[in-house]
């Protein structure tokens, strides 16, 4: 008979390969806006995006099924798992929480390289005297138009057609594209 921690080790460890292997990140409900400003301020959403239980589903079977291989009881086993699982569970909250506020993962991570965009706010790059200022451009992703902080070496202006050409903690690197 397949008890409750095997069949959470099964789906919650298929679930979470799944996710590994087809790096979807999605959260319950949708991107929470808190998330991108550090989780912090005691909201409760970020602890219950979809990545997080699943790990805590996972990792719950996993230790159950261990506990159980170990021959703990059935106190002493539930007690495993569920610190195990909200530790993991935790932890992977807490973890991608950090690295979305500082805008190094999310759907289109690592593949705005190479993509168009029009210039909203023209990027100034630093002068003698002046500090450099960021710009925002217009592009679209996962087939949505997104406005994204940019810079620049160039000299640009607003409706200036550009090129992303790297992208470093969230914001754009640009450059002035001539479709060629």
């Amino acid at each position: 008979m397949l008890d409750i921690y095997l069949i959470c080790l099964i789906v919650g460890g298929g679930l979470l390969a799944l996710s590994l292997l087809g790096g979807h990140d999605t959260d319950l409900g949708g991107h929470a806006p808190e998330a991108e400003h550090g989780g912090g301020g005691g909201h409760l959403a970020p602890w219950f995006s979809l990545r997080a239980l699943v790990s805590f589903v996972a990792f719950f079977g996993l230790a159950g099924v261990v506990g159980g291989l170990m021959g703990l009881g059935g106190a002493a086993r539930l007690v495993m798992a569920l610190v195990t699982g909200l530790a993991v569970g935790g932890f992977t909250a807490f973890a991608f929480g950090v690295v979305r506020a500082r805008g190094e993962v999310g759907a289109q991570a690592g593949r705005l390289a190479g993509r168009t965009g029009q210039v909203v706010v023209p990027p100034a790059p630093a002068r003698p005297g002046h500090p450099e200022r960021l710009g925002k451009v217009a592009l679209t992703v996962g087939g949505q138009l997104e406005q994204r902080p940019a810079r620049s070496a160039d000299d640009l202006r607003p409706g200036d057609p550009v090129l992303v050409i790297a992208e470093e903690r969230g914001v754009l690197e640009v450059k002035f594209w001539d479709g060629a």
